[in-house]
């Protein structure tokens, strides 16, 4: 299924099990995980919330602690208003 992200928006707060929600320490609550998801999406892709898609759903917003990040990285090399 072709998905155009821009077309989704980003999750208002993380999910339950957001591998990029913070724990009790303020680390990735999955750090292998989220370094997964930002290696493959940093400057390819936009990550759909794995809380809002599966069996019989249809993907409707995208990661917030993916998206979060990788605008982080995005604003440091100024090109953060090229994504929406």
């Amino acid at each position: 299924m072709k998905i155009e992200p821009e077309r989704l928006p980003v999750m208002i707060s993380h999910c339950k099990t957001c591998p990029f929600k913070p724990n009790e320490q303020g680390f990735y609550q999955d750090v292998l995980l989220a370094n997964e998801v930002i290696t493959r999406t940093l400057f390819k892709a936009h990550q759909i919330c794995h809380g809002t898609e599966g069996e019989n759903r249809e993907p409707n917003h995208r990661c917030k602690g993916a998206f979060d990040h990788n605008m982080e990285i995005y604003k440091r090399l100024g090109v953060d208003g090229l994504i929406q």
